[in-house]
């Protein structure tokens, strides 16, 4: 029986590791799940992995002077922290919610789904709003109106960041888990082989002694 906890790790980390590129948060999400994966694995088999191998860079935050990958992931972090807040909030917690029912309801994160719903959220806002010439209408209520917009699209990245799309299955609307298939009798007789009805013998059947070839007397 599959590890409940395991949501995939090792195939999304080798696909984060793979498509990380310059980004040193997706490097750190690959070293995260990495760790994950050791960590189960040294519950599970004799042959530990190294745990010196379990290293991970730190938060952004604590790295952001010392690398100018880290400045510009820093500089765009705060654009949207600003920008959308509550849709990045939002967006968080539709993806941990969505996250939480693989593998039992669903078999990955349907990324599209949130993608296109973000879109359908957002053309809407952009083709119909006419705003009122007042501060509220102007720029209150559009960044309110993003927040909705976003946060579908939030979860929507989230989830291509976490290594989601390494999973079939994620360009799916709604990719639900398959419902395990009833185990007819016939199944069970092929998988555990036929029913032995001899009962034991009451003496144990041993070979004959090799007495030789017998010789005719002269």
């Amino acid at each position: 029986m599959a590890d409940p906890g395991d949501k995939f790790d090792e195939v999304r980390r080798a696909w984060v590791a793979g498509h990380q590129g310059w980004s040193l948060i997706q490097r750190r999400r690959a070293e995260q799940l990495g760790r994950r994966v050791r960590a189960r694995q040294r519950s599970t088999v004799a042959a530990l992995p190294d745990p010196h191998d379990d290293t991970s860079l730190p938060p952004l935050i604590l790295r952001a002077a010392k690398s100018p990958t880290s400045q510009v992931e820093l500089v765009v972090v705060a654009i949207l922290a600003v920008c959308v807040p509550l849709g990045w909030l939002a967006g968080v917690t539709i993806k941990s919610v969505l996250v939480n029912l693989i593998p039992g309801t669903l078999r990955s994160c349907p990324i599209a789904a949130l993608l296109w719903s973000g879109v359908a959220l957002g053309a809407p806002i952009v083709a119909l709003y006419d705003p009122a010439p007042t501060f509220g209408q102007m720029v209150v209520v559009p960044w309110l109106c993003v927040q909705l917009a976003a946060a579908p699209v939030v979860a929507g990245v989230y989830g291509i960041a976490e290594g989601w799309l390494a999973i079939p299955g994620s360009d799916q609307w709604w990719p639900l888990t398959p419902a395990e298939p009833a185990l007819s009798p016939e199944d069970a007789a092929e998988i555990l082989g036929p029913y032995e009805i001899t009962g034991p013998p009451v003496v144990e059947p041993r070979p004959l002694p090799d007495r030789g070839e017998r010789m005719p007397r002269w």
